[in-house]
């Protein structure tokens, strides 16, 4: 429904969940990138500053940006309808995966940076990134299946 404004009224409670979640995964990769350039968190791996190679290889506490452009471009179609919206809900839901499982495998590097510099901007950051994840992968399965079944009623009736 399109009435010359957005709107997301004509989503559902998954979806609207989904997005908000996508919503906050974003606004912890800002957040985390901030603090991360702030206190110098780079990752053991690479070595060297930060600075120098957050935007191919991320932080300890966020993913690089070459990761993020293609999150953002999905998240945009996330909020559109039909095949779009789809496509976005799938990208967004695979990333996240794919996030996620970078973390778990990175636990270690996560856990030490959070003992080593706990802080309220790292605690946050964090924090979201562990409920942001899982939430985002849950919510696109349960929006995607929703979305499943809505058109197969419909071809049915």
């Amino acid at each position: 429904m399109w009435n010359g404004e957005w709107t997301m009224h004509s989503f559902t409670a998954e979806r609207k969940l989904f997005l908000i979640a996508a919503l906050v995964f974003l606004f912890e990769f800002v957040l985390g990138t901030i603090v991360a350039l702030q206190l110098n968190l780079s990752d053991p791996g690479v070595g060297g500053s930060v600075r120098e190679h957050w935007m191919l290889n991320g932080t300890p506490i966020t993913a690089p940006l070459v990761f993020m452009i293609p999150y953002v471009i999905f998240l945009v179609l996330a909020f559109r309808q039909r095949w779009a919206g789809t496509l976005g809900i799938v990208g967004l839901t695979l990333m996240a995966l794919a996030s996620g499982l970078s973390w778990i495998a990175d636990h270690g590097m996560v856990q030490r940076v959070v003992e080593q510099h706990l802080n309220p901007g790292t605690g946050v950051s964090v924090a979201l990134l562990v409920l942001a994840t899982p939430a985002i992968v849950v919510l696109g399965i349960l929006t995607l299946v929703q979305r499943w079944q809505s058109r197969r009623g419909a071809v049915i009736a």
